[in-house]
């Protein structure tokens, strides 16, 4: 049964809905996105798979813990860089605070048990990838960019040329 209004837990759990019509990139003709949707499905199949594949390796197959640790890390940023104003420069010698989170916005977000995000909360810190303020929140530290650097590279790789792949069959 589909519910008509849902909470954050509900999308998190159900994060598919029945489409009411095709969400076409503008610039795209609507005939060109529908005689290519199969593979546009193929090759966006391949990126979430290999993109997937290599989150489970590094985190060693703990995709829980992968997500409450992309939930901080989003949250933290959300001021370096929004869609609607694009990238915040850094002023010099101005710091520029992370937006803390804690672990009921985390539970709620996901959809993960409160208790299953404490543990996986308490795992990051004993890493050493997010530290606990004052106020019980949470914010990722500086070891993330130097642990995951090679990681991101390879993310970023991986979306450009599936976007450039996507782009050219499109274009056709």
């Amino acid at each position: 049964m589909l519910r008509m209004r849902r909470t954050p837990r509900d999308r998190a759990a159900f994060p598919t809905e029945l489409p009411t019509a095709m969400h076409i990139p503008s610039g795209v003709s609507p005939e060109v996105y529908a005689s290519h949707r199969d593979i546009l499905s193929v090759l966006l199949l391949r990126f979430m798979t290999s993109r997937l594949r290599a989150m489970y390796q590094a985190y060693d197959g703990d995709l829980t813990l992968c997500l409450v640790l992309g939930e901080i890390a989003s949250r933290n940023t959300e001021r370096f860089y929004d869609e609607r104003r694009g990238i915040q420069p850094h002023i010099s010698g101005q710091t520029q605070q992370m937006l803390p989170c804690n672990a009921l916005s985390i539970s709620d977000v996901t959809g993960i048990p409160r208790e299953t995000v404490r543990r996986k909360l308490a795992k990051l810190m004993d890493l050493g990838w997010i530290e606990k303020t004052p106020d019980d929140m949470y914010v990722i530290t500086d070891k993330i960019g130097q642990v995951f650097a090679a990681f991101d590279d390879s993310q970023t790789y991986d979306l450009m040329h599936t976007a450039d792949q996507i782009s050219n069959i499109l274009q056709s």
